[in-house]
């Protein structure tokens, strides 16, 4: 945060709402009914028997903007407030949602962010704590599109964690980084809920609606259930003389590799070797989405055990293979500001992002995340949602003396679905937005050379599919091929970065080899060859979902045997959810799951093939492809989703391999 911003803070002053009759911890309903909830000042298994009382919020449900494009930190100048009261200390991870809304004839295309900040106001002094770090809402959060009185609304999920540390005002005086338990103290009287503009031309109506204070551990119970199963311990995969030793000792010797790189790194050249053995065996690296930082379940705590992932909360490992997305180096998904308050309060370096300004400071971030994996025994790999490059504008305000060539474009508003503006073929060398194109290209490759290990780059994905500008239905296989190589080249050649994988994924689709076959950009510009595909249907009919998958499967590992490349599925999961309006990905149901071994056999499937590693698409609060945890029962099984048995038997199977698995196998140079 910049001085500035910090100085904005230090002048909030809150006024006092009216006192209510104390109650227990209540889901709030801004705009609607109002409604009740289970009390949640218990442990996560157990139910409450207290009945919560809503008062009406003091304030209207819709404020209007007026932000100032700019502003790097512009308040508005109301509120949301809350009449909100509890009977006791709320405990640490409770999380404040809500849904934010803009009115807008289409797709909201506004450039810069919206800042949420809330406040709980406590005791009867109403002394007020902040959330260390604010929820950043750009125009691509804003999917679901819903129709209020004949006015088209656009609408974003936001959730604010209060738990590690808090800003508060102590005696007067603003501080910084107070623990949880040391600042919320008292019951809660009250809530606000303030909006600031980064850069923002949003100008409209925002609204805001469904707010609730909840724990996630509460949000569905009588849904989750106890597990059975409980996780064994790994046994590291050792190299002996280039032979890989695995804990049921079997062995596999590492083959030579030829890389797109000739030039690549001994430590890219070694995790080469290892997919390729791995290809070569039954095993198979367990992959995830923003498996480090993004989760479904309940939120870490120093008190309840848990950590920043999914994963490790089930197995006690993280996921053999991480995946970000470009959008976190552009602050859309992680950045500075999440790893500072996600890992930074644990005793990992800060970023400080005044200094540092805020493009630097993203792609910083997601280095410090990524080598956080790679010393944990896990592989990384980079998909890129890039922009339409047409739509891509210059930032107010750039010192280009200072900065990089990146930092003064605005990427943040993914517009990677955007297949009516410009040509795929005006990023190429001539083309009008080539320079753009290269300033990406250079953030890129500025993240690449803060990494100490191997990056499986994937750009381009589902290229033979309509929904991307990169797609068929907006880049013809010649521009296409032309595109991908060019990125190659300007990475390897142009800025001598050598620390990448080269990775070309195709989706699954009816006649998907054809289009695979056709837009492959050849030999001299491919490392790994993947595929994605997803159980689009009810588990219910999960077998014959996966009878598709292994016969496509097989189409795939053909083709990259054929020219001697890695194979991999690049992306799969199952979206049995029902999707929202506007939603394009969903996942998995958070109960009625049909088929209780749904990972097993995804397991069987892949490891009957060449493929190195699987990936499951990423877990977050309204979408998630892995099961998770609540919480932890005293005899130490877990309390979450109804597929935990079958993800603990998944990694338990001596054929996944996890990151624990991998950790003697360095991947990071130290």
């Amino acid at each position: 945060m910049e001085d500035s911003e910090k100085k904005i803070w230090k002048d909030i002053r809150l006024k006092n709402p009216r006192k209510k009759p104390g109650c227990a911890i209540l889901t709030v309903l801004l705009a609607g009914s109002l409604s009740c909830c289970i009390a949640a000042s218990m442990p996560a298994t157990a139910k409450a028997d207290a009945v919560v009382k809503v008062s009406q919020p003091a304030n209207e449900a819709s404020l209007t903007a007026m932000f100032d494009p700019e502003s790097k930190w512009q308040w508005m100048d109301n509120n949301f407030e809350l009449d909100v009261t509890t009977d006791d200390v709320p405990r640490e991870g409770i999380l404040f949602t809500a849904d934010l809304l803009i009115q807008s004839s289409s797709k909201p295309r506004f450039q810069g962010r919206m800042n949420v900040v809330a406040n709980l106001l406590l005791g009867e002094e109403q002394r007020w704590v902040q959330s260390a770090v604010p929820a950043q809402i750009r125009a691509i959060n804003f999917q679901q599109e819903t129709t209020q009185n004949g006015a088209v609304w656009y609408r974003s999920k936001i959730a604010i964690t209060f738990s590690g540390t808090v800003n508060t005002d102590v005696n007067g005086i603003w501080t910084e980084g107070i623990p949880y338990r040391q600042a919320v103290n008292r019951p809660v009287t009250g809530i606000k809920v303030y909006i600031a503009g980064t850069q923002c031309d949003y100008n409209g109506t925002i609204r805001l609606e469904n707010p609730k204070l909840v724990y996630t551990a509460d949000m569905d119970d009588g849904i989750s259930v106890n597990t059975a199963v409980s996780p064994h311990d790994l046994t590291e995969i050792t190299l002996q003389e280039d032979v890989l030793l695995f804990e049921d000792g079997k062995k596999q010797r590492l083959p030579e590799v030829k890389l797109v790189d000739s030039d690549a790194e001994e430590i890219t050249v070694r995790t080469a070797r290892y997919l390729a053995a791995l290809g070569n065996s039954d095993h198979v690296i367990f992959g995830h989405q923003n498996s480090a930082w993004s989760k479904a379940g309940t939120v870490m705590s120093p008190l309840n055990g848990l950590t920043n992932s999914d994963v490790a909360d089930i197995t006690g490992s993280m996921a053999g293979v991480v995946g970000f997305d470009g959008l976190s180096l552009v602050g859309e998904e992680f950045g500075a500001e999440l790893w500072n308050s996600k890992f930074a309060w644990q005793g990992m370096q800060s970023i400080d992002i005044a200094a540092l300004g805020e493009s630097e400071a993203n792609v910083k971030a997601l280095a410090y995340l990524s080598d956080y994996c790679l010393t944990r025994g896990a592989l990384i790999t980079l998909s890129c949602h890039m922009p339409n490059f047409s739509q891509v504008r210059m930032r107010s305000g750039c010192q280009k003396e200072k900065e990089p060539a990146y930092a003064c474009y605005d990427f943040t508003t993914s517009t990677a679905r955007d297949k009516d503006s410009g040509s795929a073929q005006d990023i190429l060398p001539g083309g009008k937005c080539n320079i753009q194109f290269q300033a990406y290209l250079d953030m890129v490759a500025d993240y690449a050379s803060q990494v100490k290990g191997t990056i499986l780059f994937r750009p381009f994905h589902e290229g033979n599919g309509t929904w991307f500008w990169w797609g068929t239905s907006a880049c013809d296989a010649k521009t296409y091929k032309e595109i991908f190589r060019y990125t190659v080249e300007y990475l390897r050649d142009r800025k001598q970065v050598h620390n990448l994988l080269y990775v070309y994924s195709p989706a699954a689709k009816p006649g998907f080899m054809t289009e695979t076959i056709k837009r492959y950009p050849g030999d001299a510009y491919v490392d790994v060859i993947g595929f994605d595909n997803y159980h689009q249907t009810d588990l219910s009919g999960s077998d014959e979902w996966f009878a598709d998958f292994s016969a496509e499967l097989s189409e795939i590992e053909k083709f990259a045997t054929q020219h001697g490349k890695l194979l991999a599925v690049t992306e799969t999961g199952a979206n049995t959810s029902k999707p929202a309006s506007g939603d394009v990905v969903t996942g998995l149901t958070r109960t009625g799951c049909s088929d209780l071994q749904w990972f097993e056999k995804l397991l069987d499937r892949v490891s009957g093939s060449n493929a190195c590693y699987v990936l499951l698409w990423s877990n977050g609060s309204e979408m998630f492809h892995t099961p998770f945890v609540r919480a932890v029962n005293s005899d130490g099984s877990l309390y979450g989703h109804e597929l935990l048995d079958d993800f603990l038997r998944f990694y338990n199977d001596r054929r996944s391999i996890f990151a624990n698995n991998q950790k003697n196998y360095i991947f990071c140079i130290k």
